[in-house]
This record gives structure tokens, C-alpha cells and sequence, in this order.
């Protein structure tokens, strides 16, 4: 059953936008993969090794919430 906007949480709010985003950036990793490989099946991708497992360090990482906002990122970087 659908639920109104104003109906939700901030929380409920913020877990289904950050679905979405999550959603979002998967499919366009996959675009993004299958464009840098020149492949047209994934099976048969691949990658330079240590670019493939920086993609599944960062993947995990999210995955685990080890997650920074922009200002912390931009601080981290000295902006």
C-alpha cells in the first residue's frame, strides 16, 4: 500500500531515497562497467585487476555504511 509523503518519517523518508539513489548507482555502475569493458555481456567482462578490486572495496564499504557526506569528503581533501 502506498504511503503519502507526509504520511512518512524523516527516517522512513531518508531509507527510501537513499533505495533509490542505491538503486540508481547500480544500474549505472553496471552501464558504466560494460562501457569501460566494451562488452556486451557481463559474463565475459573484465577488468584490470586492481581496479576490480578497488570497485569491490568501495562496494563493500557501502554496503557496510562505512559511508562520508560531501563536506566531510571535501574537508578530508583539504577544500
Amino acid at each position: 500500500m502506498a504511503r503519502a509523503l507526509a504520511e512518512m518519517t524523516e527516517a522512513e523518508f531518508e531509507a527510501l531515497v537513499q533505495k533509490a539513489v542505491d538503486e540508481r548507482l547500480s544500474v549505472w555502475l553496471t552501464q558504466l562497467m560494460d562501457a569501460l569493458t566494451g562488452a556486451d555481456d557481463e559474463d565475459r567482462s573484465e577488468f584490470r585487476a586492481e581496479f576490480a578490486e578497488s570497485l569491490r572495496r568501495s562496494m563493500d564499504q557501502a554496503e557496510a555504511g562505512q559511508l562520508t557526506d560531501l563536506e566531510s569528503f571535501r574537508k578530508s581533501l583539504g577544500e
